[in-house]
């Protein structure tokens, strides 16, 4: 086509073609969860802003709840009903949103970047490397424990490491690549979903005295809503040079993941990056005997934000291959 065609094509098109033009581009499901992506990537929104801010909340209603005078029966039905109520709340919000604003891809572009969260153990992470860069053990720890439930004082630096490597790797993954994958597969509702349980399971969690029976529901709830996005993500991680690895490891590592979702995650990112991970860890004063999985080498300072990499670069390649899908499937519709 020549210049002056060109130039007298673009001269037609007004700006509302333009803008009707994006927007129906961003209605595709993909392509909104893509540019939601990229909105909660590049701005600085603060995790006390988002929905994983609401753990300490989630973990004070849960006293009104949780007595220690209550009975086991008790327990167990408040430990249902209240992640019942919370997501039905949740829920309805969602659906007024919808009502009121009348748009799904204004919606969750809205929604999607407090919702999602990539960045929760990020700033502890930056803070613990720096303090092992400074000789500074015990400050590491201290920055560590902040986001663990296990006891970090009796920790090596390649033990802190190790721990760091774990909490940021199923951090992303359950706070961030698994709402991603249920966005694709409920919308907006099932992302929200997906949080809100990771958030409850984080506060509620077994790994506490005071929640071994009342976070048991949420926990399990937890583990089986892992488990769409654990296969999304072992495929996406056969993409990558490393896919032999995972897929070794796999076969021979798969007897140890019986019950939890999470160890099979934490195999699949150890044998990502070549590390180790698993292994004896303190809660309290009980020593926990956990199988160690993943690669053969131990995990050293750049370990923790190596991991952190990989998995962002496994969501986003997840968003991308559902764009392709996306296109591939309206084109031939349209033949």
């Amino acid at each position: 086509m020549p210049v002056e065609q060109i130039i007298e094509a673009a001269e037609d098109i007004s700006f509302w073609d333009v803008l009707e033009t994006l927007f129906a581009i961003i209605e595709f499901p993909a392509v909104t969860l893509l540019t939601a992506v990229l909105i909660e990537i590049l701005l600085p929104i603060s995790s006390s802003w988002k929905l994983t801010g609401l753990v300490f909340y989630f973990e004070k209603i849960s006293r009104k709840v949780n007595k220690k005078e209550n009975s086991t029966g008790q327990i167990i039905f408040s430990s249902i009903v209240l992640p019942f109520f919370i997501l039905v709340v949740a829920l309805l919000i969602a659906f007024f949103l919808r009502f009121v604003i009348n748009y799904d891809a204004i919606v969750a572009l809205l929604v999607l970047p407090f919702v999602m969260d990539s960045k929760y153990c990020f700033p502890t992470t930056l803070k613990v490397k720096h303090a092992l860069l400074d000789g500074k053990k015990d400050k590491a720890r201290q920055q560590l424990q902040t986001i663990m439930h296990r006891d970090c004082s009796k920790l090596s630096e390649m033990g802190i490491n190790k721990a760091l490597s774990e909490a940021i790797g199923m951090s992303v993954f359950a706070n961030w690549f698994s709402v991603l994958v249920w966005y694709m597969l409920l919308g907006i509702e099932g992302a929200v979903m997906m949080q809100l349980v990771a958030v409850m399971a984080r506060a509620f969690s077994i790994k506490k005295e005071r929640y071994v029976v009342f976070g048991a529901f949420s926990y399990k709830v937890e583990q089986i809503m892992l488990l769409p996005a654990a296969v999304c993500l072992f495929v996406m991680m056969l993409f990558s040079i490393s896919c032999f690895r995972v897929l070794r490891n796999f076969i021979s590592h798969i007897t140890m993941f019986s019950s939890s979702t999470s160890g099979l995650i934490l195999d699949w990112l150890g044998s990502y990056a070549n590390v180790s991970l698993g292994g004896p860890r303190y809660y309290g004063t009980s020593l926990i005997r956990l199988p160690r999985f993943g690669g053969v080498n131990n995990p050293d300072i750049k370990t923790p934000l190596k991991i952190y990499n990989k998995m962002r670069f496994c969501g986003i390649l997840f968003v991308c291959v559902c764009v392709l899908v996306s296109v591939f499937v309206t084109s031939d519709l349209s033949v």
